[in-house]
């Protein structure tokens, strides 16, 4: 987890699946399921944005190997 960002968008996404368990055991499932939901979609968006992250480290790297032309230049 490199930026605080990811870092909440994660603790929220356990804080909210602790709420849920804790509310299927105490009251039903019918009462935590919005909890189980949003845990869910936090989840989904924390993945996306480690993808997307990912997606631009490599292609920042693959920009840094490419080979750079030998030509040299004529005045």
């Amino acid at each position: 987890m490199k930026n605080l960002g990811d870092t909440i968008i994660f603790s929220l996404t356990v804080v909210l699946f602790i709420i849920g368990v804790h509310l299927t055991m105490t009251w039903g499932i019918r009462y935590a399921y919005e909890c189980f939901m949003l845990s869910l979609g936090l989840l989904f968006l924390y993945r996306y944005r480690q993808t997307r992250r990912k997606e631009k480290e490599k292609e920042e790297m693959d920009t840094k190997k490419k080979p750079r032309s030998k030509k040299t230049k004529r005045r």
